[in-house]
């Protein structure tokens, strides 16, 4: 947090944003008001469930961005041996959700191991 501070601050904006921390779920049960950003790096098996519960908070406009997205390349390969608990079926499913749902305009950026980007319409 410190270094989004420290830039944040340097662009005269730190005062306008509202940063939190924490478990997504707990999160988004103590916010109230819609996100103009939900930035999503939670453990990988969840990001179905936070896409979930983060999509109804994201204002028109808003960003939904999450990491992973091609999770070293193994969403791309269709059989998902996956010794990671699971991860990559549960990012695939994660990136269909994204990808499927009409109130939202999505891309991957293919940088690193992929960036999910939704625009709420």
């Amino acid at each position: 947090m410190r270094t989004c501070k420290k830039y944040l601050s340097a662009a005269a904006l730190w005062e306008r944003i509202e940063f939190r921390v924490g478990v997504a779920q707990d999160v988004f049960a103590q916010t109230d008001g819609l996100f103009d950003i939900c930035y999503n790096d939670v453990d990988k098996e969840a990001y179905p469930q936070i896409w979930h519960m983060a999509k109804g908070w994201i204002r028109p406009g808003g960003l939904y961005i999450a990491d992973n997205a091609l999770w070293h390349g193994r969403v791309t390969m269709g059989n998902y041996v996956d010794a990671v608990f699971g991860s990559t079926e549960a990012i695939a499913e994660h990136n269909r959700l994204v990808f499927n749902d009409p109130e939202f305009d999505a891309f991957i950026n293919p940088i690193r191991d992929g960036v999910i980007v939704a625009r709420r319409k």
